[in-house]
């Protein structure tokens, strides 16, 4: 079992965006698995650079630079975000487009 602590030093870490794209449902779910040693430290799809500090916590060595770029972190076919994670995003996106669209009928009535 992981030591709380490391949970923690890793959550404090992650961009808490809950985007869901490492697989996990939010940041604390995937912080838990980092520390179970369940998943790659380099999982975060929001920055996966954050993988060699996270693996610092771990007390695992990787090497700093690589001949060539390859992915420390495959994600299962199929594994897509939480239908509530993209929700959540969606309304995001409309809410920019109203805020958008009603500053430009701002704009039209002062010309």
């Amino acid at each position: 079992m992981p030591h709380k602590e490391n949970i923690k030093k890793i959550y404090d870490l992650l961009p808490k965006r809950n985007c869901g794209l490492c697989g996990y449902d939010n940041c604390g779910q995937f912080a838990q698995a980092v520390a179970e040693k369940k998943v790659s430290p380099f999982g975060c799809m929001q920055n996966p650079w954050l993988g060699h500090r996270l693996s610092e916590i771990m007390g695992v060595k990787v090497p700093a630079y690589s001949y060539g770029f390859q992915p420390a972190f495959h994600s299962k076919p199929g594994v897509v975000p939480s239908p509530k994670v993209l929700r959540k995003e969606v309304h995001g996106l409309f809410q920019k487009v109203d805020d958008i669209l009603e500053r430009i009928e701002v704009l039209k009535t002062r010309s």
